[in-house]
């Protein structure tokens, strides 16, 4: 059987903005819900690891698209080539857009930002060129605005509406999209206003292309964008009301993103959803001790405050509860609100989840209790890891300990990216 395809993977490597993955993360999910599990990665991932199979969506946010060439140029792009021909969805925001067409045409005449060169995705078959609008400087805010977009309804099988305000910053238009339809390219969207570079044929700011058995769908300006996530900006003239015009928009926003997710073959949620609260971290063993030994074995790294254990890592730190207090409605109530802890939200709506103390349950006694993990079953994985190991006498490394939970940040970060109290036992947890 297939693996079920339920990862967003986004792309936060080489080129990338903090900004932008931001922006792009919350957003998916708040409209993806719990049908999806919204992942950031970076190149290595896409280079190294066999991600094509469960992945639903492969998204590149905005940034600068010569960061995405330097990382991933020959076998990268190969990788992403190859897993959207074969069925799968790339979606491009601004500079993710330039990175999936055929060649990138950006700032030309202007030396200091000027860009032109071949993109090997080539997803949409042409240039996609800008700024569509001037203005644009890195790192700021200056060129930020406010677009008007005319979306093409009939290319969408929910409600939108006609016409849409975006976020925008330095993205393109996507030249002649208007005359290349019969190459299996779909506008969905166009600038209102005149662009301030030669869009050829059209006006095109949202495409959408079939590319063999896959689609990739590339924007220049931003949709993702929301105005709860925007910082204030003091020194830009105007800001404020460009974050008050979002603002009053968003449903349409919201609207609009959402059919050009289901156009990619994602199921979004009828609503738009908070994220899920972080879940409990349950560790078990395949043994009766094995869990007992493995606390034994972090007692370097284990501190001990007021009758209580932490473990403190680089961007993670994690209370060990007492497998009694499992089941205590006040700890669940805790858990339940720490997200929505002042603390551990920032001014503009994000949380902010390296603040938010993350709570392992470890199973000295037994195994977790189903009603505790109702969607994972824990005596059948372990009795199947028995099972599979009278087959195969030499796989004995793997599966010893497991670490579950139901809704967590990244295992990237937790289990992989920085120091991590199980380093030492990688092959077995």
């Amino acid at each position: 059987m297939a693996p079920a395809k339920l990862n967003v993977l986004v792309y936060t490597g080489l080129g990338t903005t903090v900004e932008s993955v931001r922006h792009c993360i919350w957003s998916l999910r708040r409209l993806l819900g719990p049908n999806y599990a919204v992942i950031p990665i970076t190149e290595t991932i896409i280079l190294k690891e066999p991600w094509q199979s469960t992945c639903a969506l492969l998204v590149f946010p905005g940034g600068g698209d010569l960061g995405y060439c330097q990382a991933l140029n020959g076998e990268g792009n190969r990788r992403i080539g190859d897993y959207v021909r074969r069925g799968g969805s790339y979606l491009g925001f601004c500079a993710g857009g330039y990175y999936g067409t055929s060649r990138c045409e950006f700032e030309v005449g202007n030396k200091p930002m000027e860009v032109i060169g071949r993109r090997e995705l080539g997803f949409f078959p042409g240039t996609c060129r800008g700024g569509a609008f001037k203005g644009f400087e890195y790192r700021s805010e200056k060129g930020a605005r406010v677009v008007r977009l005319a979306v093409a309804k009939n290319a969408f099988e929910q409600e939108v509406a006609s016409e849409i305000i975006s976020y925008y910053n330095g993205g393109g238009v996507f030249v002649d999209a208007a005359s290349v339809k019969d190459r299996k390219v779909e506008v969905l969207a166009s600038y209102v206003e005149e662009t301030d570079v030669d869009g050829g044929d059209g006006k095109a700011a949202v495409v959408l292309c079939t590319v063999g058995d896959g689609k990739a769908l590339l924007t220049g300006p931003h949709p993702e964008f929301a105005a709860v996530n925007l910082n204030p900006q003091p020194a830009v003239p105007g800001y404020d009301e460009l974050v008050s015009k979002l603002a009053a928009a968003d449903k349409d926003r919201a609207s609009f993103l959402k059919g050009c997710l289901t156009r990619l073959g994602l199921e979004v949620s009828p609503h738009d959803t908070g994220i899920p609260s972080l879940s409990r971290l349950h560790l078990s063993s395949i043994s009766d001790t094995g869990v007992s030994e493995l606390l034994s074995d972090w007692s370097d790294i284990i501190d001990k405050e007021n009758g209580e254990e932490w473990i403190r890592a680089e961007t993670d730190t994690f209370h060990i509860q007492n497998e009694d207090t499992i089941w205590s409605l006040e700890d669940l109530q805790q858990s339940l609100t720490e997200t929505t802890n002042g603390s551990n939200i920032s001014e503009n709506g994000s949380i902010d989840y390296s603040k938010i103390i993350k709570k392992i349950y470890p199973h000295e006694k037994g195994l977790p209790h189903p009603k505790l993990t109702p969607h994972f079953n824990h005596s059948l994985f372990f009795s199947s890891l028995k099972r599979y190991r009278q087959i195969e006498p030499t796989a004995r490394e793997w599966g010893n300990y497991l670490m579950y939970g139901e809704v967590v940040t990244s295992t990237n970060t937790m289990l992989e990216k920085y120091y991590n109290p199980w380093r030492p036992n990688s092959t077995s947890i």
